[in-house]
């Protein structure tokens, strides 16, 4: 309901007001006071309709619609009669019906005072209107939307009210508002110093109009459209029976209550038009986006009214075109809703990429390979990788391969099962060999995350190197674990990768604490030994981590210590805490590394001899003589835990004839040697068999040159007995050598008194003063010795009596050097000569007993011949 004021205009000695129901301001009166007359004189005996005015006033908030009859009551030519209707111009410009306010001015004569009242207005909906198809109007409704706007004037058109009355209603409610038209005018109407937008002239008032600034339509002639939305709005205004140019939903489309213009009718031509190719084109759906995004509509609604469409027209427009339309389509239609409210458009044109990249691959490839695609396109990636992946073929792969490093990285990275189709495919492993390297950490970081669970197989090492080569410890051991529950490493290059990799960051421990939880096989024992050096502390955990079952650690041991060079086997052992349980376990299980062990320099001594002893009771003659040799050099220097004579002895022995009896000396008798040990490698010499005792015999001066060098002898009474039975032996094989070991031997010995040494000087002086006795030149090693002058065997006789008498020797000794010299008289009485001389003799006759029986029966004859 609303309220319509009233006023009457007539003549009353001019053309005034008659009555009113409001009073309006000065300018606003003053505009219906003109307006309210005819709009020209009349020609003489003219006759015309009651005509209509419709025009807004100035201050915007009241509309007037008018209705004028010619006034014959008035003797004066050319006077009328105007009922004004007053409306609220937001009531004029929202009612979809105007025929309550025409039907106020439905009177069959002159309105008068009494119709000038408030009339309450009731609003209705729409009714139906008579068409008016006898009216062209293309070439009005032209000018008015379709092109430039001016106002326009329309000559010749019977019925002009019906005419007017069906395009007032066809307005949208704000150009409504605003719109002045007259149904009959004699010349130009103007408001507020505009032209009116649309005035009706008899055709014989052309000339009125020839000033006229805006179109000139000619009512009664047919014309050929000449815009392609014409006979569309023709048919809106002029034959629909609810004329409209906008639809309520179109006048929200393109501004609601602000559109005020012939392009905003334009634009919701254009969006229907578009909107109706939609099911036969559904690349119009271009068009729409492209209405809604610039700015000229109000895009919420006008994505709200497309977006029930959008999705089968993309659904369509993708499985219907032409694979490169179809992409440039999406593309375009991804940039198109970007940002905007289209929950369910999104969501179709990423389906429809996602299987478009299923169907040509090599479109996205190239979509996504485009300089600056935007972070449109981008978005769209996962979806296309997913399509690839998807619906995965060789096609597929063709693509992939084409696709620049870091494009092949991130599709890997972002499709849930395109990962998985690239590690099955040999090209496409082999190229990621290649191209992972150029990447960036982050997304080969990423990459790695997403392709290293599907490179199970040897044959996809290219990819999986240079992923495996960037990850932490902690990763590098979920990647072992992967590897080992995958397939039991079958991919033990890959794995191999990933230790060396875990070696280069510190991380060697976590990848073997992951290998020792798993279940046992070999292969995981082989990628278990990878993580093993021989070092201390590696094989201190092989053998003390209690998930190794005993076999294993003693197999991967064995091949650890079998692959490890001389230095590292040396380290090994050599380690206190282990070295000793090591050689107990390669007792059995590996003989051949403790054979190894023998002849690596470096290990501790016990070990050595542990190893020895194994080495050689499983050896054949010449390895044992090999490890003879190799234990004698090591230990004949040296003191040692358990039986060392019989130990050196059984050395000795597996030498025989092939023991080199200097080296022997030297290594046993030199000075640097102390005089337990040489004492003991003195008995060991006496102890071995005839063949390598006999080595030892044939160099008895190298063992005399040795023991002279030790200035001053200190060996013990059974190392000195057994070097005395060296000398005795070797008076008999090797007389020569005998004389030069005695020579070099005897001016020791003599000062040595204290010491147990008789039994050596009883062996040694009587080959040196056999040789002075002979009348020949002495030997040049014998003229070294100080004792020497004119009568060589009589100093010797007295150095050899004052060294025995002054000595702890056994008196028995000298005895027997005495008759080793062949002169037992001579040399018993230089004894009875000396001071005590006869006391001596007494405790010699007294130590006879254990010498051979030759020799004591002839120093008792010697003996009683002095003392008779």
């Amino acid at each position: 309901m609303t309220v319509v004021e009233r006023q009457v205009h007539g003549y009353r000695q001019g053309h005034q007001l008659l009555a009113a129901s409001l009073r309006l301001s000065k300018e606003e009166q003053s505009i219906i006071d003109r307006l309210s007359d005819v709009s020209g004189p009349l020609r003489p005996r003219e006759r015309f309709e009651p005509y209509l005015t419709a025009y807004p006033l100035p201050g915007g908030d009241r509309y007037v619609l008018a209705r004028t009859w010619q006034d014959l009551t008035v003797a004066r030519a050319g006077c009328v009669r105007t009922l004004s209707l007053i409306i609220p111009a937001a009531e004029w410009g929202a009612a979809e019906n105007l025929s309550p306010f025409l039907d106020l001015m439905e009177i069959d004569r002159l309105p008068g005072d009494g119709d000038a009242t408030r009339a309450p207005v009731s609003l209705s909906a729409s009714a139906p209107l008579p068409p008016a198809s006898e009216f062209r109007g293309d070439e009005l409704l032209e000018a008015l939307f379709l092109e430039e706007p001016r106002p326009v004037v329309v000559f010749n058109v019977p019925h002009a009210d019906m005419v007017a009355i069906r395009l007032l209603t066809a307005l949208w409610p704000s150009m409504r508002r605003n719109f002045a038209l007259c149904t009959f005018a004699l010349s130009p109407r103007k408001l507020r110093g505009r032209d009116f937008d649309l005035v009706f002239a008899p055709k014989d008032a052309r000339a009125k109009f020839t000033d006229w600034s805006g179109r000139r339509v000619d009512g009664g002639l047919t014309r050929t459209a000449r815009h392609r939305w014409t006979g569309a709005i023709v048919s809106r205004v002029f034959e629909s029976p609810y004329p409209r140019l906008l639809s309520s939903q179109e006048v929200g489309l393109v501004g609601g209550d602000d559109v005020d213009n012939g392009a905003s009718l334009r634009i919701a031509l254009l969006w229907d038009e578009l909107l109706a190719k939609l099911n036969t084109t559904p690349t119009a759906v271009l068009g729409l986006l492209d209405i809604a995004n610039s700015g000229k509509v109000r895009d919420v609604a006008a994505l709200q009214a497309l977006e029930p469409s959008l999705s089968d027209a993309v659904m369509r427009a993708s499985q219907t075109l032409p694979d490169a339309e179809a992409w440039d389509f999406l593309s375009a239609m991804a940039r198109k809703i970007q940002g905007r409210p289209m929950p369910h458009g999104a969501s179709a044109v990423a389906d429809a990429v996602e299987r478009l990249a299923g169907r040509a691959p090599e479109g996205a490839i190239a979509l996504l390979s485009q300089p600056e695609t935007g972070s449109v396109v981008d978005g769209l990636l996962p979806r296309m990788a997913e399509g690839i992946g998807e619906f995965f073929s060789e096609r597929a792969a063709r693509a992939l391969l084409s696709a620049e490093p870091e494009l092949l990285g991130r599709l890997v990275v972002e499709g849930k099962t395109l990962a998985q189709r690239v590690a099955g495919d040999d090209p496409l492993v082999a190229r990621l060999g290649e191209v992972l390297p150029q990447l960036d950490s982050t997304l080969l970081a990423a990459v790695a995350e997403k392709l290293l669970p599907h490179l199970v197989e040897n044959w996809q090492l290219p990819a999986a190197e240079p992923l495996v080569m960037q990850l932490d410890g902690p990763q590098l051991a979920a990647e072992v674990r992967h590897l080992g529950g995958a397939n039991d490493f079958e991919a033990s290059r890959i794995a191999e990768v990933a230790v060396r990799r875990a070696r280069a960051v510190g991380a060697k421990d976590n990848v073997r604490s992951e290998l020792a939880d798993m279940r046992r096989s070999s292969r995981r024992d082989a990628m278990l030994a990878l993580t093993l050096d021989p070092s201390g502390d590696d094989v201190a955990w092989l053998l003390n981590d209690p998930r190794l079952a005993g076999n294993v650690s003693t197999h991967l041991l064995v091949e650890l210590l079998r692959n490890a060079d001389d230095r590292q086997l040396s380290s090994v052992i050599g380690e206190a805490r282990i070295g000793s349980e090591i050689v107990r376990l390669l007792e059995v299980d590996a003989p051949d590394i403790v054979h190894r062990i023998v002849f690596v320099d470096g290990i501790p001594l016990d070990i050595f001899i542990r190893a020895v002893n194994v080495a050689f009771a499983k050896a054949d003659a010449d390895t044992k003589a090999q490890i003879a040799e190799r234990a004698l050099r090591r230990c004949l220097g040296s003191g040692f835990d358990g039986d060392e004579v019989s130990f050196l002895t059984a050395m000795l022995d597996a030498m025989g004839e092939r023991l080199d009896g200097a080296l022997a000396s030297r290594l046993g008798l030199s000075p640097n040697v102390g005089g337990h040990t040489a004492s003991r490698n003195m008995i060991a010499f006496r102890n071995a068999a005839q063949p390598a005792r006999l080595r030892i015999v044939w160099s008895i001066a190298e063992v005399a040159r040795v023991l002279r060098s030790r200035q001053g002898f200190d060996l013990d009474a059974a190392a000195a007995d057994a070097c005395a039975q060296f000398l005795y032996d070797a008076e008999k094989v090797t007389p020569g050598s005998a004389v030069a070991a005695a020579g070099n031997l005897v001016p020791m010995l003599l000062r040595q008194g204290q010491d147990p040494v008789s039994p050596m000087i009883a062996a040694a002086f009587p080959m040196v003063y056999r040789e002075l006795a002979k009348e020949d030149d002495v030997p040049d090693l014998l003229k070294f010795f100080p004792f020497f002058d004119w009568d060589r065997c009589k100093v010797a006789r007295k150095e050899l009596v004052s060294a025995f008498m002054s000595s702890k020797w056994a008196p028995g000794d000298f005895a027997l050097t005495a008759w080793r010299c062949r002169d037992v008289g001579r040399i018993l009485r230089t004894a009875e000569k000396a001071y005590g001389g006869e006391a001596y003799l007494s405790r010699v006759a007294a130590d006879l007993s254990r010498l051979p029986e030759s020799c004591r029966k002839d120093v008792e004859k010697a003996i009683s011949t002095m003392t008779s």
